[in-house]
C-alpha cells in the first residue's frame, strides 16, 4: 500500500505549518489526479494512522478527484481523455491517445497531488484561524 507512504510525505510537509496554529485541524483538503492511481479508502485509512498524536489528528481529508485531459499536437484536441470500462476494472481506465485521431497526446491534468487547503476551528467559540494565522470565520488556506 504507496498511500500510506504518500500520506506520511504529505503529514510531514504539513505539521510545521500547523504546529503553531492556536486551533484544531478539522480538515485537510487533497487534490488527486486520477492518473496517481490511489484509493481514497486507503488514503484516508493512512491519514488517520499517521496522524495519531499530531496536531492534526482527529482532521478529517477530503479527497477531490481531478479528471484526466489531454491535449492533441497533431489535430489541435483539448479535453477531457477517454476512458477505458470494463467490469473486470475496479476504476475507469484514462486512454492516453487523442480521442479525435488517436494520435499522442500531452497530459494537462490528471497527475496533480497536491494539499488545496487545511480549514483550522479555534479552541476559542469566538475566533478561528486559517493555517495562515489569519484571524476570522473557521475558513481555508492553501497550504501546499
Amino acid at each position: 500500500m504507496h498511500e500510506y507512504s504518500v500520506v506520511s510525505e504529505l503529514v510531514a510537509l504539513l505539521l510545521p505549518r500547523v504546529g503553531g496554529i492556536d486551533g484544531r485541524v478539522v480538515s485537510v483538503h487533497l487534490r488527486k489526479g486520477e492518473l496517481r492511481i490511489l484509493s481514497d479508502a486507503s488514503l484516508v485509512a493512512a491519514f488517520e494512522i499517521v496522524t495519531s498524536g499530531t496536531p492534526l489528528e482527529g482532521a478529517t481529508l477530503e479527497i477531490e478527484t481531478v479528471t484526466t485531459s489531454v491535449r492533441c499536437g497533431a489535430c489541435g484536441y483539448a479535453g477531457l481523455a477517454k476512458h477505458l470500462e470494463d467490469e473486470s476494472f475496479h476504476f475507469a481506465i484514462p486512454i492516453l491517445a487523442c480521442p479525435r485521431c488517436g494520435a499522442e497526446v500531452e497530459v494537462t491534468s490528471g497527475r496533480e497531488l497536491s494539499i488545496e487547503s487545511v480549514r483550522v476551528a479555534s479552541l476559542d467559540p469566538d475566533e478561528s484561524q486559517d493555517a495562515s494565522g489569519e484571524e476570522g470565520g473557521c475558513r481555508s488556506s492553501g497550504a501546499a
